[in-house]
């Protein structure tokens, strides 16, 4: 680390298209921006790479003349040995590799399919962070999972992401110097499209569809493209795959323009607010962010595309109402000529915008447009553009990207799955047949349950009520080595079966399972790497989503759904709330110094447990992933109406033994 000004910097390496005149050159130098916005966290070096064919930007600024003397100090770096302590890798997730960081954050546009291939999810797995440009990503990343066999065991497991994936989009941009743009055009209403000549854009079908509508009317179609480079040879072959679709139609009236070759940002951002420009038009068939509609929206033009993929995320405002013109679309398996290994996988789809809905919109906003109320049309989309210069200003960001980057300090994922110790799970059973199957099933999916857990299930059902025990049963069958089942002849209560199941543990750290909650597949994982990170801290806990209704999986819950949001840790907010709340997980050497679970207190034994450990100096730790679903019983001993007052009794009793500590730890602390 270098040291500036008293305060520990740390090296970076940011590696990506950086000069290239490309959506992922876009990236990284917005992820460079983000960089040297702190120039007190980072000290940065710069490599970067060639994509595909595009061409490469030339500019010549201040920021560019910075960026070369960097280039030619990371050469020299690396040449002398030099090592980093950050990586910044802009790329699709094939090209990330393990550099000898001692941290890699991955960057990439994501996906803008249904489905990512598996090789993502192996290189995934080797970064310590990963950064998506939209939401629509960071779920397809997330949520993609393969049957895969383990090299070591030959048995069948489920290959899915367990690193963190965080959406961050672009900024907005402002200019203080608009040329103004000559187009050239004669048509009393056109409409823009940008986007580079491929499969994904759709952008044949596009123009056959405005075609098809306008054809006998005087409307244009500008048409801002490229195969691969701003090169005339590029622009004749263009224009030839234009005319091809052309000279289908000798009779038009409406008419495309092609604008072709390197354009500025500042003429690029002149041509969105272009007086002869009316809207924005384009219906791909998946977007990683898309950049044009967003630039597009955020300039005021009305926009008339499909919403789906990343485009969702500034097309839709936060109540899920559209600010475009909605173009029907069905969800079909990408076309075979497009299948792409290792990117693109046959198994996955994108959207094919339907016909008739795709001229219907072009219609809607044309009539718009040309109405009476035209102006009022155009307003809405220029107070839309507002909210969205609000919500996407280039200093939030940049704050956004810099807390993700060093956001790997504090999910501990520079701990190996195979540095976790054991983790003892433990359940009360009690009539839990509404939910004792489906609980069995969410717990034996957790990522290192195999490896890593034992679960002690205390079955303290009746005699005589016996479908508890055949559900888990089946488990103990299945899973020999792993759970530990014991049928009680009594029912103690919940918290002195969790003691005589603690008594049981072999396990480093420790877990209560509560029968009708439910966890993210990779939350014992994300805690425990957490907890083993961070030494000083003896208990992790986490938000958790909450719902009405019973056995909701991890994987169906509702995108509305609410989650507690828990402050972070202190000795002041353990006594406003239970922060470890349903989930925690600690170490069990807590209970050697602490005691165990009170008793006395039937409903909140555990808020009085962990404020003992507070009030010891025990420090808690806050994981920054909702990793909980909380089913909010309305039978259950916390969360029943009917037992509220004497629930509220004991809460009181023990808010005010700990108030007594801490006021007088206080008086005590006081000069």
């Amino acid at each position: 680390m270098a040291i500036d000004g008293g305060g520990l910097m740390k090296k970076v390496l940011l590696k990506g298209p950086l000069l290239t005149r490309s959506g992922y050159g876009e990236q990284t130098r917005f992820a460079l921006r983000s960089l040297r916005s702190r120039p007190d966290l980072f000290d940065i070096y710069i490599q970067p790479i060639n994509w595909g064919s595009t061409s490469w930007v030339g500019y010549d600024s201040d920021e560019r003349g910075w960026i070369d003397k960097i280039i030619e100090k990371t050469i020299e770096y690396i040449q002398q040995g030099g090592t980093f302590e950050l990586s910044v890798q802009v790329t699709i997730p094939n090209e990330w590799e393990s550099i000898g960081a001692e941290s890699n954050i991955g960057f990439t546009a994501g996906i803008e399919t249904t489905k990512v291939a598996p090789q993502w999810l192996e290189k995934g797995e080797i970064m310590n962070n990963i950064i998506v440009v939209s939401n629509h990503s960071k779920e397809v990343y997330k949520n993609t999972s393969y049957k895969a066999v383990h090299k070591a065991t030959g048995q069948e497991v489920d290959l899915r992401l367990t690193t963190p994936v965080e959406a961050i989009g672009y900024p907005v941009k402002e200019y203080d110097n608009i040329p103004d743009l000559d187009l050239n055009i004669d048509t009393d209403f056109n409409f823009l499209t940008v986007a580079q000549w491929c499969a994904r854009k759709n952008l044949g079908t596009t123009l056959e569809r405005f075609i098809q509508e306008f054809h006998d009317e005087n409307v244009g179609l500008v048409l801002k493209s490229n195969l691969a480079k701003n090169c005339l040879i590029d622009r004749e072959v263009l224009f030839g795959t234009l005319k091809g679709i052309v000279q289908q139609y000798p009779d038009k009236k409406c008419k495309l323009y092609l604008l072709h070759g390197d354009m500025t940002d500042e003429e690029m951002h002149a041509l969105y607010i272009h007086p002869q420009i009316d809207a924005f038009y384009v219906i791909p068939h998946g977007e990683g962010f898309g950049l044009p509609i967003y630039e597009a929206a955020y300039s005021g033009l009305p926009i008339v595309t499909v919403g789906w993929s990343g485009q969702n995320d500034y097309l839709y405002d936060e109540k899920r109402e559209a600010h475009f013109y909605e173009v029907a679309y069905d969800l079909k398996p990408v076309q075979d000529e497009v299948v792409w290994d290792g990117v693109l996988v046959k198994e996955s789809m994108w959207s094919f915008a339907r016909e008739e809905s795709t001229k219907v919109q072009l219609r809607n906003c044309y009539n718009d447009l040309c109405s009476p109320q035209r102006e009022e049309h155009l307003q809405k989309a220029r107070e839309y553009a507002a909210e969205l210069k609000e919500k996407f200003a280039e200093e939030k960001l940049h704050a956004q990207f810099v807390k993700a980057v060093i956001m790997e300090q504090d999910v501990g994922q520079q701990v190996s799955r195979e540095e976790l110790p054991k983790i003892s799970l433990i359940t009360s059973v009690y009539k839990a047949e509404k939910h004792i199957e489906q609980l069995m099933e969410d717990v034996t999916r957790q990522t290192v349950f195999k490896d890593k857990c034992e679960w002690i299930i205390l079955n303290a059902d009746p005699e005589g009520d016996d479908y508890d025990e055949k559900i888990i049963l089946k488990y103990v069958e299945k899973y020999p080595g792993n759970i530990i089942y014991k049928r009680l002849t009594e029912d103690p209560g919940i918290y002195d079966t969790w003691n005589m199941a603690i008594k049981m543990c072999s396990g480093e750290f420790v877990t209560n399972i509560n029968c009708d909650d439910r966890r993210a597949p990779w939350a014992l994982e994300k805690q425990a790497r957490l907890l083993t990170s961070s030494p000083d801290v003896a208990l992790v806990y986490n938000d958790s989503y909450v719902t009405i209704e019973p056995n909701v999986m991890w994987e169906n819950i509702p995108p509305d759904c609410q989650h507690y949001d828990f402050e972070q840790y202190s000795t002041e907010a353990m006594l406003r709330t239970n922060l470890p709340h349903n989930n925690p997980m600690w170490r069990k050497e807590l209970h050697e110094t602490y005691g165990y679970f009170n008793q006395e207190y039937p409903s909140a034994a555990d808020w009085d447990f962990w404020l003992r450990c507070s009030f010891g100096g025990e420090k808690f730790k806050k994981h920054p992933e909702i990793l909980g679903v909380y089913h909010f019983n309305p039978t259950g001993v916390s969360t029943n109406p009917e037992t509220d007052s004497w629930k509220r009794k004991q809460e009181r009793a023990i808010f005010k033994k700990y108030q007594t500590l801490y006021m007088e730890g206080q008086q005590a602390a006081a000069p």
